[in-house]
């Protein structure tokens, strides 16, 4: 048995935060001049005042930077939540980019840039892609850090105030804050469930969305742009390099700070079709960007690679979604992958993926449609979760008996996370035959943490942990006022709370 703790923190050598950096210079014209449209502040009427004034955009700590096409009448949602933010109006500005709108939101950017100094509003003509209006933003952007927001969402009014606190704080590098989830969005909300000053990078890469905040200079120093053309993936390949030249990658969970919307008209881009050679060509300069700069640990490489292909690559040959595909569109992502993974994953494959994930990149390196088929209908069962069988108190332990998938994956240790904590505890599982197991808890370990609830998972080779289920008709276990019990949703839980172990 082992106990988890936090890691410690990373050295402390990053770029004072008392001296912004210099703007970089303007992008080189277009042929169409973007217009910018910016509230001029109140003219004082004494000089040290008017000087103060000058020098405030040197104390602007965060620049969020908008892309802005067609979004109304979210937009309005957003730019008032901005311009409720608690935090000091010379502490931060808002970049809007409106990239060609053909709805009445770059008027309405207007009237918010004409009653905010602190907003800034670039009228230019439709780039088609987030990526252009990003830059033009971080171009002009004099924040210490950058906060790209898109034009659909919302921000807590607490958000900028409680990222810049614990960013000084702690010297972040990246803070990826709390997102959540409204009208219908599916996200991966497990990465939130607690505050991590120090996070690994193969957990955070498993967010590469722009909702971050990151530091200016560090953007500046490795040029890391967003494409500009319609790419897949751009948000990634910009992401990607901020984890890794970062010192510093923290998560914040202890307030909702991003509201990420899944838009009632189908607008969001990522519900736009999917393109393979394009996709894929994104993959590969993501791939490309963590092997480059990995060098002096391959193997960590390596297996961030292999989590970016078993997130962003294998979800097209997952279950049903592969086997609805026409025959021609299934092959297409075939061959699409195939290159890549030979690139990437052709060696050693099955110590950096699951066996029936190891499977699949055999398969599509080798065009085997028919096999990936095979495979994917089995995924329905590979993804199953551990079922409690049977749980009991003997005189100086808890006895936890379930099942997994014998197609599945297989468990290596049983995990039991605290609810209100970054705690964990891990034990080791024994298999007593083809898919089941058994684990054993020692009431000293119990009795030497004082925990108080904890959830119970099982861990995976190369797989995400799976909570335990338990039906309805398998008795929980009590001992020394220490229960193992079904929760109301059917999973595994410990409760320790009028524990009197000892």
């Amino acid at each position: 048995m082992a106990l988890f703790r936090r890691r410690n923190k990373a050295s402390n050598d990053n770029v004072s935060h008392v001296e912004a950096a210099l703007p970089p210079e303007a992008p080189k014209p277009q042929e169409v001049q973007p217009v910018v449209a910016q509230a001029k502040p109140v003219q004082q009427a004494e000089a040290p005042a008017a000087a103060e004034a000058e020098s405030k955009p040197a104390g602007i700590f965060v620049s969020v930077i908008i892309p802005v096409y067609n979004s109304m009448p979210y937009l309005t949602e957003l730019l008032n939540s901005l311009e409720l933010q608690d935090l000091d109006k010379s502490l931060y500005e808002v970049i809007a980019v409106n990239d060609g709108s053909t709805d009445f939101g770059g008027e309405i950017l207007d009237v918010y840039a004409k009653r905010n100094a602190n907003f800034t509003v670039v009228h230019q003509e439709n780039s088609g892609w987030p990526g252009k209006p990003r830059n033009v933003g971080t171009s002009l952007a004099k924040g210490e850090y950058v906060f790209y927001a898109d034009s659909d969402d919302t921000l807590g009014t607490e958000a900028l105030r409680r990222m810049r606190d614990f960013a000084l704080e702690h010297d972040v590098d990246v803070l990826a804050p709390k997102l959540v989830p409204v009208g219908g969005r599916v996200i991966r909300t497990s990465l939130f469930s607690s505050t991590q000053v120090d996070v690994p990078l193969e957990q955070i890469f498993a967010t590469l969305m722009p909702q971050k905040l990151i530091r200016r200079q560090m953007i500046l120093d490795h040029d890391l742009r967003f494409a500009e053309e319609k790419v897949r993936l751009e948000d990634g390949m910009v992401l990607a390099g901020c984890y890794l030249h970062a010192k510093r990658v923290s998560v914040l969970a202890d307030y909702e700070y991003y509201y990420i919307r899944e838009r009632g008209d189908g607008n969001n881009i990522s519900a736009q079709p999917f393109e393979p050679k394009g996709y894929v060509e994104s993959m590969t300069h993501i791939s490309n960007t963590i092997r480059d700069n990995t060098t002096d640990d391959p193997e960590l490489g390596r297996r961030l690679i292999a989590g970016l292909f078993k997130r962003k690559g294998l979800k097209f040959f997952v279950g049903d979604r592969f086997l609805k595909y026409r025959e021609a569109r299934a092959k297409l992502w075939t061959a699409a992958f195939g290159p890549y993974v030979q690139e990437f994953l052709a060696e050693r494959t099955n110590e950096v993926l699951s066996d029936q994930d190891t499977a699949k990149a055999k398969a599509i390196m080798a065009g085997d449609y028919e096999q990936l088929k095979l495979l994917a209908a089995k995924d329905e069962q590979v993804a199953e979760r551990p079922e409690l069988t049977k749980a009991t108190a003997k005189s100086d332990h808890f006895e936890l008996h379930f099942t997994s998938p014998g197609v599945g994956p297989t468990p290596r240790a049983l995990y039991i996370d605290e609810r209100e904590s970054e705690r964990r505890l891990q034990f080791e599982v024994a298999e007593q035959g083809k898919g089941r197991y058994i684990a054993k808890i020692p009431f000293a370990a119990l009795a030497a943490q004082k925990l108080g609830i904890g959830d119970i998972h099982v861990k995976y080779d190369h797989a995400e942990t799976r909570r335990i289920r338990v039906p309805a008709n398998v008795k929980e276990a009590t001992a020394s006022g220490v229960r193992v019990y079904r929760t109301i949703k059917g999973a595994l839980s410990i409760d320790l709370r009028k524990s009197t172990l000892v």
